[in-house]
């Protein structure tokens, strides 16, 4: 990206800016990601500054960026697309391995080294000895960092039986103070943790918790406000009194008909919600504390969004992105401010945006009678049914960049489908709500867009579960399938990476009952049908610590002989960026696999070679018959991590 007032040579198209909005201060601040790599820029009255980070570890490239409003930034540096990294800033003599992106700056921190109080941060981390090859999830802690001194010497905060791996932390209005949450079993605990002003000793007091991920607890104008089945037409938020944080003692807001609350960030004069209007039109508003009454900021025409907002209760503004058209028809991206006083939001910086390509919403019946929303883009080439599972489309921004641009092109036809795959398998009645919609989804195309054009089906993550069964029960529909940084063994999963803190959200293996319907789903432990399966590309992520490339591994294998496979492994975690190679050769591997394929056509009676490769920098592809991938071959099925 160029700096601002930089001339750009003719003919260079500008980067657009992907994502994403960081954090806000006094002035605001926010990161963004583009081709050519990421700043971190600093927005204040006079202008628009790029803000120095600290000199990262070799080999390693930046997570996350803290700023501060004086002082320096603190910076974590790791594998590309990871959750861990080396946690860095300017001063400090040393490092600390830590999990991204929870970390909240105080304005007085005690020193832990005999030194005057100062500025620090609150942060999820290791003890000093962590590696980050091997990083502890189990032994995840809350720690207290004093700017400019050892990290060695950070305090843990005692919070007691908390399962660590999932522990988040968000800022409050109160300079002293940390909104802690961790979850368990379904449950997310809130905690709030104090430093005492004199002697900095943490105290934690115990909130109200959330039995719900849709559930929300925010603090803003010295009030806590609460959310309920947010995203949904049932979706209500509550303004609490002053000093409470039971529900009950809510009121609830009243949003114009047919607006509901989808997510709401705190502020120091109230709350920002992000609502959505029926049609689908998105608007944001503001709550003041002293009069709960949501005022409207801005809202955009039909298609419009605002991927990325960011607020904090004890910053002076709120940002966020705005996407829209053009009245020329092109899109634009616009960086807008709000801050605190001011009854509009102020335009910062407008940045180029693809537009998306246009769609028809269709719906087709699920086994249950569930009305199954799919998205059509575009008329011709082959049809691609998509799901991203439990991550937003803007997570996965490059591969939807490159398919959306096939799509305009008019060589490839993109469906995308909502499904409601994320059910604890022991509450779904014969394996048919949610882990059966891409099936449904997959027979309406094949029924309305053809018999003669060629169908693949794609699962990221979760959405792997339902794209896998669908050609394991009926793969005469598909003329192959994709499967990225998948989850596919169901009963094993806890096993596998931080697995064992999913088993509220999929289902228990542990428990007789609750396995068996796990078996009943997994991708891994469906029965193989008599005949040949369509080829499969099945790609891994080196740094994945939410799907653990073991699952990819162990389905590759007991596919092979059966189908023409594929398997990848890339240096890179479960989101991707443009600014990463890895993620840009992943993605050309996904569209190069559908389009060769359709070229193909429909045969398969004789699968092609196995193959399996590594991408580190370089590429090596053999067949099965040669090498594999090594990480595999250190993985006997059924494994412990």
């Amino acid at each position: 990206m160029c700096a601002y007032g930089e001339r750009r040579p003719s003919g260079v198209p500008e980067p657009v800016a992907v994502h994403g909005l960081l954090a806000v201060g006094a002035a605001g601040y926010w990161w963004q990601d583009a081709e050519s790599g990421a700043r971190l820029l600093r927005g204040d009255a006079s202008g628009v500054s790029e803000v120095a980070l600290p000199e990262g570890p070799d080999g390693l490239t930046v997570l996350s960026v803290h700023p501060a409003d004086t002082g320096p930034a603190a910076v974590l540096y790791g594998h590309p697309g990871g959750d861990y990294g080396h946690l860095t800033e300017a001063g400090a003599p040393d490092r600390v391995l830590a999990r991204r992106p929870a970390l909240v700056r105080l304005p007085r921190v005690p020193s832990a080294t005999g030194g005057p109080a100062g500025p620090g941060f609150v942060y999820t981390g290791f003890p000093p000895d962590a590696r980050l090859e091997d990083p502890p999830v189990d032994g995840i802690r809350v720690a207290v960092h004093r700017t400019g001194e050892p990290f060695a010497h950070d305090r843990a905060v005692p919070l007691g039986d908390v399962p660590d791996a999932l522990v988040t932390l968000e800022p409050t209005a109160d300079p002293d103070a940390v909104l802690v949450k961790s979850t368990a079993r379904g449950v997310t605990a809130h905690r709030l943790l104090r430093l005492a002003p004199g002697s900095g000793r943490p105290t934690v007091t115990e909130l109200p918790a959330a039995s719900s991920p849709r559930t929300r607890l925010v603090l803003g104008a010295h009030r806590w406000w609460r959310g309920e089945a947010l995203g949904t037409p049932r979706a209500v938020l509550y303004a609490l009194p002053p000093g409470e944080t039971h529900p009950s003692a809510g009121e609830p807001v009243a949003f114009p008909d047919a607006t509901a609350p989808a997510w709401f960030w705190g502020t120091r004069q109230g709350v920002v919600v992000r609502a959505v209007v029926a049609g689908g039109t998105e608007a944001l508003y503001r709550i003041d504390g002293d009069s709960p009454e949501p005022r409207l900021l801005a809202q955009g025409a039909p298609g419009d969004s605002f991927p990325e907002v960011t607020a904090a209760p004890d910053a002076g503004c709120a940002l966020w992105l705005r996407v829209g058209r053009r009245s020329d028809g092109g899109t634009a991206g616009h960086v807008e401010q709000l801050l605190d006083g001011t009854p509009a939001p102020r335009t910062l910086r407008t940045l180029p945006w693809p537009a998306s390509a246009p769609g028809t919403t269709r719906f087709c019946a699920a086994g249950d009678g569930h009305r199954l929303p799919v998205r059509l883009s575009g008329t011709a080439g082959p049809v691609l049914l998509l799901e991203h599972g439990g991550l937003t489309a803007l997570a996965n921004a490059p591969l939807e960049r490159a398919l959306e641009d096939l799509v305009r092109a008019g060589r490839l036809t993109l469906a995308r489908a909502v499904t409601r795959s994320l059910v604890p398998a022991h509450r779904v009645p014969s394996g048919e709500r949610g882990y059966n919609d891409l099936l449904h989804a997959a027979r309406y195309l094949r029924e309305h867009t053809g018999p003669g054009r060629p169908l693949f089906v794609l699962g990221h993550s979760m959405g792997a579960v339902g794209a896998a069964r669908a050609v394991l029960l009926e793969p005469g529909l598909f003329d192959g399938w994709i499967l990225r940084f998948p989850v596919t063994d169901l009963v094993g999963f806890p096993a596998l990476g931080i697995g064992r803190y999913w088993t509220a959200l999929l289902g228990d293996p542990s428990r007789p009952e609750q396995r068996a319907a796990l078996a009943a789903l997994s991708p891994l432990h469906l029965p193989l049908p008599a005949g040949p399966l369509p080829p499969v590309l099945i790609q891994t992520g080196t740094h994945d610590t939410r799907a653990d490339a073991r699952h990819g591994r162990r389905l590759a294998e007991r596919l092979r002989g059966r189908a023409a496979v594929t398997l990848s492994g890339y240096p890179v975690g479960h989101v991707e960026r443009f600014c990463q190679a890895a993620s840009r050769r992943a993605v050309a591997e996904v569209t190069a696999f559908v389009l060769d394929r359709a070229a193909f056509g429909h045969d398969r009676a004789v699968p092609a070679r196995d193959s399996a490769c590594v991408h580190d920098g370089t590429s090596a592809r053999e067949g099965a018959s040669g090498a594999h991938d090594p990480a595999a071959a250190r993985d006997p099925e059924g494994a412990s991590p």
